[in-house]
């Protein structure tokens, strides 16, 4: 029979190393966004800003790699965190069982 050792917390920590990346990387894509639309609103003006800006709204669109990288990983922290939770409960499990046996 083989065994399965997996440590939980670890999965715990990465899942939580995930969702810290995501949400500094919100944070700074929304930040550079607040300075872009400052700079193109008052300093900028012209063909090269208006293909600037429709780069960045590409980058920051809902479709982009950037957030579609976002989204991906905070699913993969989801189901981490989740396989962490079966690992915990199925090994207390085993644990109280192979207590209990006489």
């Amino acid at each position: 029979m083989a065994i399965i050792e997996v440590n939980h917390k670890t999965l715990r920590e990465i899942a939580s190393e995930i969702t810290i990346y995501c949400s500094t990387q919100d944070k700074e894509m929304k930040a550079a966004d607040v300075e872009i639309q400052s700079m193109l609103s008052s300093e900028w003006t012209g063909s090269d800003a208006r293909e600037f800006r429709m780069k960045w709204v590409a980058v920051d669109s809902s479709k982009s790699q950037t957030v579609t990288l976002r989204e991906s990983l905070k699913s993969l922290g989801e189901s981490l965190t989740a396989c962490a939770n079966e690992y915990e409960n199925a090994q207390a499990a085993a644990y109280n069982k192979a207590n209990s046996l006489p």
